[in-house]
């Protein structure tokens, strides 16, 4: 009987290893042939629902640029003095690709410092219910910056194979509005995309001066700014812009090679800026797993909060100052 079980072992052993292996062929084989397809069918069709929305987006909001003139909060603006603010903000809003009028964006952020107000106040009092407010106030203004930022970056990584894709095509013997649209075509979002709106703009009849200076507009990037320059000078004064393109093209990837410089050598600050930043805010929860009465202090007494407020102003001065220190501007 054992002789008999020992011999049928490995048999067993390798029937669950056949068995195995034709499962993982068999799921392998039904993913390959049909979930794999299905999965690259739905993804093209999610970015081509995605990149008809943007654009409708952005056709709406210069639509509500065109219209801002005579709402209500631009006459509020205009007769305090801020209109100058309300314009910022809706530039904002653009470099930012968040497509929504800036009373409804006001709006929102007021509604984020009322929902953080009353959740505070109910339960801390009015001191702490105030710095709630304009915590949840200020962070849309936060991820404006935020998203501005990611897209400026990603702009400028693909500025300089752009350049070159446009340089190629003018010394092929295309127009300029030619060439953006080609450039359009073949840089992924979000260059293609604002260059997309400037062939359309100018096909439309704006003019490609004014179509690529309202695209300086919506990019925060000095980058940007160099090759819309270039270009309105060149089409005014005439000269090589075949030539112009290479040089700024060299010009932006030699200053991405300098910021790639700059964040080595300033990433030991910037480590050493984090752990600071984070470093209260482990120590506290740390008392409070091990030692909660050692806290218990700070909320039993009346002036806990407040010392929790100086020390919450304080630590955000010091990340603050801490950032400006290791910041570089290229």
């Amino acid at each position: 009987m054992d002789f008999l079980s020992i011999k049928a072992g490995p048999a067993y052993t390798l029937g669950l290893i056949g068995m195995f292996l034709a499962a993982f062929l068999l799921v392998a084989g039904v993913y390959h042939v049909i979930i794999h397809p299905l999965l690259q069918r739905y993804y093209v069709t999610q970015r081509l629902n995605r990149g008809r929305n943007q654009r409708l987006n952005q056709i709406q909001i210069l639509k509500n640029i065109q219209e801002m003139e005579g709402s209500p909060l631009t006459a509020i603006a205009r007769s305090i003095g801020a209109l100058g603010k309300i314009e910022n903000l809706q530039r904002n809003l653009l470099q930012a690709d968040l497509y929504c009028r800036p009373g409804t964006f006001l709006a929102a952020a007021g509604l984020a410092a009322a929902v953080g107000f009353l959740a505070v106040y109910l339960k801390l009092g009015l001191p702490p219910a105030l710095g709630a407010a304009v915590v949840f106030g200020y962070t849309p203004f936060i991820i404006i910056r935020l998203k501005k930022s990611h897209k400026t970056r990603i702009i400028e990584k693909q500025m300089p194979e752009a350049m070159e894709l446009l340089a190629r095509s003018l010394r092929a013997g295309h127009a300029l509005p030619s060439s953006i649209e080609l450039a359009s075509k073949e840089t992924p979002h979000p260059l293609g995309t604002e260059l997309k709106i400037v062939y359309e703009e100018q096909r439309l009849g704006l003019g490609i001066n004014p179509a690529l200076k309202r695209m300086g507009e919506r990019v925060a990037s000095q980058d940007l700014q160099y090759f819309v320059t270039a270009v309105m000078l060149q089409t005014e004064t005439g000269g090589n812009l075949a030539e112009v393109m290479e040089n700024i093209g060299y010009l932006i990837r030699e200053r991405l090679k300098l910021k790639g410089k700059i964040q080595a050598l300033t990433a030991e600050g910037r480590f050493s800026a984090l752990i600071l930043a984070l470093l209260p805010f482990v120590v506290f929860m740390a008392l409070t797993l091990f030692s909660r009465k050692y806290l218990d202090t700070l909320f039993i007494e009346p002036n806990g909060k407040y010392l929790i407020g100086i020390g919450l102003f304080n630590i955000l001065l010091g990340i603050l100052w801490m950032r400006r220190i290791i910041r570089i501007n290229v």
